[in-house]
């Protein structure tokens, strides 16, 4: 069967019949979306966003100025307080079905100053606190919470974008006061490193929740933190092959990557993979050729196999369509 026009329109008007759906039903619910990102032309994007950065700068350097002069009560205001305005503002723009663009920039803006004001907040009550990782612990926690309920209301991508911004805060500040409280013992066995192995288990848990969002309709912020996941598990998986185990074995994680990049089609961590590929060679060409006569052969052959990684990452990304 041929997919022509008049084949989906059919089909089109077959589901209308079977639901009982009216044109007036079509055209109200058109109403009813926000404005898709999609549909603003790129200046337009670029000019919003540069706007948002600039208002960020002024009130960033009008903070650093006066700070000083601040009373406490006044420090959280203008840092939480702004926050939560803006967060109210948002709230009201996104019932009154404002652009996806200018409720996205509220939201980011009002949730980057939200959790900076808990922390303001905290410092100001607690002045001779010291507890770092519990400190941390409690803003993203809090903002967490916050950024996934208002995810369940405001379905908005900036929205799970943040979620996943303080979800990795709060991963990170967990285990730092797990570590911090011995709770969890810094070295697992005799040179197994507890944060290397959570910043490897991190990454791949990291992974595997964006690859199930890379399926829903919020699927474009998928590419950063795919690259996000690849930091840590690269940067876990060398220190820990490094030190429990021998830097030969950090080889296994490329290949690991390989086969992620394969199953997720991401660019970002091909790319990745591909720089830990080379990074991986060019460790061990040092580790046993450097100053030894072998040492320019090994050179040239490490810049062969450059070349050679580069063309294939670039076929491969090529098919990632």
């Amino acid at each position: 069967m041929s997919y022509t026009k008049e084949n989906h329109l059919a089909e089109i008007i077959s589901l209308m019949r079977r639901y009982k759906i009216s044109l007036a039903d079509i055209d109200a619910y058109g109403k009813s979306q926000p404005v898709s990102l999609k549909e603003t032309p790129r200046f337009i994007v670029f000019l919003a966003y540069l706007g948002g950065l600039l208002v960020l700068g002024g009130l960033g350097i009008y903070l650093k100025d006066h700070w000083e002069s601040f009373a406490s009560v006044e420090r959280i205001v203008i840092t939480y307080g702004v926050g939560l305005s803006l967060y109210i503002l948002a709230l009201v723009l996104y019932k009154k079905r404002a652009s996806t663009l200018t409720l996205s920039n509220f939201f980011v803006i009002a949730f980057l100053f939200q959790g900076g004001g808990l922390g303001v907040a905290l410092h100001e009550l607690f002045p001779e606190g010291d507890n770092l990782p519990l400190f941390v612990l409690v803003i993203s926690g809090v903002m967490l919470f916050q950024t996934l309920v208002t995810f369940y209301k405001v379905p908005l991508t900036a929205v799970l974008f943040m979620g996943i911004y303080y979800l990795v805060f709060t991963y990170g500040a967990l285990v730092a006061y797990l570590l911090n409280e011995d709770f969890i013992p810094r070295d697992l066995f005799e040179r197994l490193s507890s944060v290397d192995l959570f910043a490897l288990l991190g990454g791949l848990t990291l992974v595997a929740l964006v690859y199930k969002i890379q399926k829903t309709p919020y699927r474009i912020i998928c590419g950063f933190w795919y690259f996000a996941a690849m930091v840590a598990f690269y940067g876990g998986s060398y220190w820990l092959f490094k030190d429990a185990l021998s830097p030969e074995f950090f080889g296994f994680a490329p290949l690991l990557g390989l086969i992620l990049a394969q199953v997720t089609r991401s660019k970002a961590m091909l790319a990745l993979t591909a720089l830990a590929f080379i990074g991986y060679l060019g460790d061990m060409t040092a580790k046993y050729f450097f100053d030894t006569p072998w040492w320019p052969i090994a050179l040239v052959a490490m810049g062969l196999l450059t070349i050679f990684i580069a063309v294939l990452s670039y076929r491969r990304a090529q098919s990632y369509r």
